[in-house]
């Protein structure tokens, strides 16, 4: 009797769910797959991909911290061997190690002055990251390693129809370049010496910025969604645009309107950044020379039995080999499906990870 109570005491022990973390250890150079899971739902979950084994460990984060990662998980991020995950609902920014998937810190928006829903993360250096958000007109500074708060940066031009809306984060020499989404033209530039917006570029020609690569010549490629269509209503023209601007200068250089439209545009970049690859229905891979988008596409998306094209939601490209992931969300609600391509087009692996799938971290 006395060995049974102690077993079971053991077995309920470092776990408040009575359920044992799982031990990882991956030294190899996968894949970080966050599933962003239906809003309100606190169904996000992260997935592992293992290349060279094609194999996939979904749930990971619950798995080895036996917690969930939260509601509505927007971006994930690699820097120094952490994953940095911004989980929007939740108002957390999870850190996780790259190896164990055990957590090393986390900031919560009650631990900071502003955050409300973090967008992505930008480490900027050992000792400073910035948070986009999509409520507040601040962008949060925190330390990377210890994650404790430092302050903010007020961005007052981005509030618009309630939103204050500002997602990615490129960088540029010390310049970060931040695209304001929700019903704006606007992409903010801060100078990271001094943590404060210097600038600011207005597309004009089409609203909401969505996805941004910078290119080998210091060119910053923009594409935007266009807007909504409610039934009420129609905000922007929605008709995504695919902007050339150029860095140094903060000139648009380029603008075309695309074909379709599509909400779910994305564009991702090789790691010789000459080459765009742009989701808008099909995929399309389109030279930084190049002064169009292609007419016809790289790799088309797939189609159901009844000939409706899936929902594409994400594409990354793994800077080691030129592989490209692209995300499918199918219909929202099941799991999701990743497709795993060579630089040439070549489906090479297919799998299915958790609801939503948005975005990729290479490890």
């Amino acid at each position: 009797m006395l060995l049974t109570v102690i077993s079971l005491l053991a077995a309920c022990s470092g776990s408040e769910n009575g359920i044992e973390e799982e031990n990882f250890a991956n030294t190899g150079q996968g894949v970080f797959i966050l599933n962003e899971g239906n809003y309100n739902s606190g169904n996000s979950t992260l997935s592992y991909y293992n290349p060279e084994t094609k194999t996939v460990e979904n749930g990971v984060f619950k798995r080895a911290n036996d917690r969930k990662l939260g509601d509505t998980g927007q971006s994930v991020t690699i820097h120094d061997g952490v994953a940095y995950i911004a989980v929007e609902n939740s108002g957390i920014v999870w850190g996780i190690d790259t190896e164990t998937f055990r957590v090393k810190g986390q900031l919560t928006s009650s631990q900071t002055e502003h955050m409300i829903n973090p967008r992505y993360v930008h480490v900027i250096s050992d000792t400073k990251a910035y948070v986009t958000d999509l409520y507040s007109p601040y962008i949060t500074i925190f330390n990377p390693k210890s994650f404790q708060h430092i302050g903010s940066i007020s961005i007052p031009e981005a509030k618009s129809n309630g939103y204050a809306s500002t997602e990615l984060m490129v960088k540029y020499g010390k310049y970060v370049f931040v695209n304001c989404w929700c019903y704006t033209d606007l992409i903010v530039v801060i100078d990271t010496e001094q943590d404060a917006v210097v600038d600011s570029i207005h597309l004009k020609t089409s609203f909401q910025p969505k996805s941004m690569m910078l290119d080998a010549r210091n060119k910053l490629w923009v594409i935007t969604d266009g807007g909504y269509t409610t039934n009420d209503d129609s905000y922007g023209e929605n008709i995504p645009h695919l902007y050339r601007i150029d860095a140094e200068t903060h000139s648009i250089e380029d603008d075309q309107a695309l074909d379709t439209d599509e909400s779910t545009v994305q564009i991702a970049i090789n790691s010789t950044r000459d080459t765009l690859y742009i989701i808008n229905n099909d995929i399309y891979r389109m030279g930084i020379q190049e002064n169009h988008v292609p007419v016809r596409p790289f790799i088309q998306a797939p189609k159901d039995n009844k000939g409706a094209r899936h929902k594409l939601y994400g594409i990354n490209v793994n800077p080691r080999n030129g592989d490209i992931y692209v995300a499918d969300a199918v219909d929202y609600s099941q799991s999701g499906m990743i497709y795993r391509y060579s630089r040439e087009g070549a489906l090479l692996d297919q799998f299915r990870v958790g609801i939503n799938p948005n975005g990729f971290a290479f490890k």
